[in-house]
């Protein structure tokens, strides 16, 4: 939020503070208001003058160019330079001298210009940095002071503060609002605002003008409106003008530079309505129809669910969305002759939720949102009142509406000295708190000694609890008072959490193995799952648990997060296509997150794993494809057991999966993980159809696993082992089979045959080619032998292979290449 500090000392006297800003943003921050940005525009005109053109003769060396002698005052005279053409002798203009730098760090000097000299340049508002018509030279009106600095005549001479405003200090959102915050912090009275009432209209009346109907005053707590006719709507004054663009806002017209200028004055908004457009001159404010389609001041077309607060005409048509934009229909116009002014309190948490499911941000909806002072209203209505009819030469009906059927009022807080002094370490005084709590705009109640009612004003929307009084104490007082101390440890420090500890090796062993770990929202689209998995509660046959009922968010950001997560699987695949579009060609991710479901209208929250592999691994070598990536997702898993201690698993995969293969996976590339006879996970390759539509060419395969079915749910003992004295031996088989035979059916008959003495087990080709019968494929296995307890004989070994041979050719045909 920008602040000026002019504007600001015409509310609290801080005279001093505009020369010097730095101590008053020191004060600020101490207080929580943090000062961002501080802007000094009397810096970017240092060395740029008023002067007085004296003479103004033809440039000897250049048609288009003119040499001018101007002063600056004290009899000093430059001779200038100058390419404009539309001014002459005798006027006043803005000279830039040596040493100046203005906007876009062009910095002034002597120079010489068609073998004339230059002491300088007269300037245009372009060239000042400054908005208006920058057609040639700036000419200054006869009265503005030669010599004098034009930052100062110009009004560009002022201070402004960027503040960063926390969300529940809404209080401070205005110029009034710092003033009242600085009243307290400095001890200084405020200002008036003085509002003359007396040209108000008394014998006529708003409410015999304009009907109005609040419908829903739950919403609408109060709302105070004025009709105002025969309004002049022309360009705003210059002084409102220089005011409003001191804080970034461009001018309009004279109306809507009023309730801009109350906006940034009072923190209050406001809304003129063109009381000729308002049909049969009635408002109502209550909700639209559903569907209902509504065009903005800029042109946005809108369709409303109906659940919005807004202001609706005769007809029901719905001329602005309450506290956040105005309708076209309704708008002021440089036709409008008469205006109905509104000034209202809105509920914050109405506001906020149209601006969220709209899409629509605006000064006054942020304000809104935050909360508003209702007792300000109606005093902001007459200030702006007052203003249109100094500016617009409006004529304002008395008699003015201000709906209050229940007016708020602040529940007293109960809080003793005991209390300020137990939670911030020091003593705190009874003389201190309460001038503080006054200082605020508290009423202060005192009971009994050390003890307290205090009632906030009703601009204080964060003081409810008796902490947040003691949090003002301490803010006002100073945290450096807060003693340092390192807290007493009386009680043994808490254990880490059991499922933390549980589920930490998994991003170690997941990222020693490559995988880089991913994080995302647990909100999503339904639409998007369901387009995605075609029927998930197929997931429920791979072991996940899911439900087609998900898990509704009551109050969404927005319609692309509104259900919480029942997989990890879709964010991750997101992650993998963005990475691709990226030109990140080859990467893995893991999520270890929550997720949800409903198991007889009762939500589930689980813990789960996904993994995403995605792109070739290539021999830099040989420029050939390794090892695809399932098997890659697959070694990860089994790593994962080996970490747990998990033996008993095994991979179901059919020939045809019998169509429980979600649409988004390959039905022929998927495999259930079984762990101790349960279900607990999938692993699969993305259908291609899914890839193809994302325009993605990389090979793509992704893994979920429940965590708290994968797991062991009694932690594994570890087994110390002596390391084997006796030597490992290896030996190697290639062997033949149908292309349909799993690998994995192969290595359970190995390791049943050889038992004890199998030290390792892995396969390290696969071959699929010419040289094999039609639909055969070859397979090479490495066999690691070792004895524990004696040295392993070379017909001990032969044996196992034989056995190892036997066996496959009995139960599945295979037969040794």
């Amino acid at each position: 939020m920008k602040i000026s500090l002019k504007w600001l000392n015409e509310l609290i006297a801080i005279d001093e503070y505009i020369k010097k800003p730095e101590p008053l943003a020191e004060i600020l921050t101490k207080a929580g208001l943090e000062i961002e940005a501080i802007e000094n525009k009397a810096k970017n005109f240092e060395n740029v003058v008023v002067g007085l053109i004296l003479e103004k003769d033809k440039h000897p060396n250049a048609d288009k160019l003119s040499l001018c002698r101007v002063t600056t005052g004290n009899g000093v005279v430059h001779q200038i330079v100058c390419g404009a053409k539309n001014h002459k002798a005798g006027d006043r203009v803005v000279v830039a001298l040596p040493g100046a730098i203005l906007p876009g760090n062009f910095a002034i000097q002597k120079s010489v210009i068609r073998s004339v000299e230059s002491y300088g340049m007269l300037c245009s508002l372009k060239e000042l940095g400054l908005p208006g018509d920058s057609e040639g030279l700036l000419i200054l009106p006869e009265t503005a002071t030669v010599g004098k600095d034009f930052a100062e005549y110009y009004g560009q001479d002022d201070v402004v503060f960027e503040i960063k405003v926390t969300p529940n200090r809404a209080d401070v959102l205005s110029h009034f609002g710092l003033a009242r915050e600085l009243s307290c912090l400095l001890s200084r009275p405020l200002k008036e605002i003085k509002i003359d009432e007396g040209h108000f209209k008394k014998d006529k009346s708003t409410k015999k003008t304009v009907s109005l109907v609040v419908e829903d005053a739950s919403l609408c707590p109060r709302y105070t409106a004025a009709y105002i006719a025969n309004v002049n709507v022309q360009p705003s004054p210059e002084w409102l003008v220089r005011r409003l663009e001191s804080v970034g806002i461009n001018s309009i017209n004279n109306i809507v530079d009023i309730t801009n200028y109350i906006l940034q004055e009072l923190g209050q908004p406001l809304h003129a309505f063109d009381a000729d457009e308002i049909l049969d001159k009635k408002i109502v404010v209550g909700h639209p129809e559903k569907n209902a389609a509504f065009v903005t001041l800029d042109g946005t077309e809108l369709k409303l669910s109906g659940d919005e607060l807004s202001i609706k005409n005769a007809k029901n048509e719905t001329l602005c969305l309450a506290g956040l934009i105005g309708g076209k229909n309704s708008g002021v116009k440089d036709s409008t002759q008469n205006i109905f002014l509104e000034s209202a309190y809105f509920i914050s948490h109405s506001v906020r939720k149209s601006s969220r499911t709209l899409g629509v941000e605006t000064e006054s909806g942020y304000r809104f949102a935050r909360g508003v002072d209702p007792d300000l209203s109606l005093y902001a209505l007459k200030r702006a009142a007052d203003l249109i009819h100094q500016l617009g030469s409006g004529e304002v009906y008395a008699d003015f509406y201000d709906v209050y059927p229940n007016p708020i009022r602040r529940e007293p807080i109960s809080i003793t000295l005991e209390t300020v002094t137990d939670r911030l370490g020091y003593e705190a005084n009874a003389g201190v708190f309460e001038n503080w709590m006054m200082r605020l705009n508290c009423k202060v109640e005192k009971i009994k000694e050390g003890s307290y009612l205090v009632t906030p004003p009703t601009f204080r929307f964060d003081m409810e609890h008796e902490m947040d009084l003691v949090e003002e104490y301490a803010r006002l007082q100073g945290y450096d008072l807060i003693p340092e101390s390192l807290p007493s440890l009386t009680y043994r420090p808490l254990a880490h959490d059991a499922k933390y500890l549980q589920l930490s090796p998994i991003s170690l062993a997941l990222s020693g193995l490559g995988f880089d770990e991913a994080f995302n929202y647990s909100f999503v689209s339904k639409k998007d799952e369901d387009l995605f998995f075609g029927d998930i509660e197929k997931l429920s046959q791979m072991g996940l648990r899911v439900s087609s009922e998900r898990v509704a968010l009551r109050n969404p950001l927005n319609e692309d997060l509104n259900i919480m997560r029942s997989t990890l699987t879709l964010g991750l695949v997101k992650n993998a296509i963005n990475n691709v579009k990226y030109g990140n060609n080859r990467g893995a991710l893991f999520e270890v997150g929550k997720t949800f479901s409903k198991n007889n209208g009762t939500i589930v929250e689980k813990n789960s794993l996904g993994l995403v592999m995605w792109g070739k691994e290539t021999d830099h070598w040989t420029a050939q494809s390794q090892v695809a990536n399932v098997f890659h997702v697959k070694e990860a898993v089994q790593v994962l057991a080996k970490v747990f201690g998990l033996k008993a698993y095994s991979w179901e995969q059919k020939a045809d999966n019998g169509g429980f293969v979600p649409t988004c996976f390959h039905p022929y590339q998927t495999a259930v993980l079984i762990v101790e006879g349960k279900k607990c996970g999938f692993i699969s390759s993305l259908s291609p159809l899914v890839l193809e539509n994302e325009k993605i060419r990389e090979a793509m395969c992704v893994a979920e696993l429940d965590l708290d079915v994968f797991l062991p749910q009694v932690a594994r003992p570890v087994r110390i082992k002596d390391i084997a004295r006796y030597p490992v031996v290896d030996r190697d088989l290639a062997l033949v089979m149908k292309k349909s035979q799993a690998v994995g059916d192969v290595l359970k008959v190995v390791r049943k045959t050889v038992g004890a003495c199998l030290f390792d087990l892995e396969v390290f080709d696969i071959y699929e080619g010419e040289k094999l019968p039609h639909g055969q494929k070859s397979i090479a296995l490495r066999i690691r032998y070792q004895d524990p307890a004696a040295a392993l004989a070379d017909a001990a070994i032969q044996t196992f292979q034989d056995q190892i041979l036997k066996s496959l050719s009995n139960d599945f045909g295979i037969t040794l290449r």
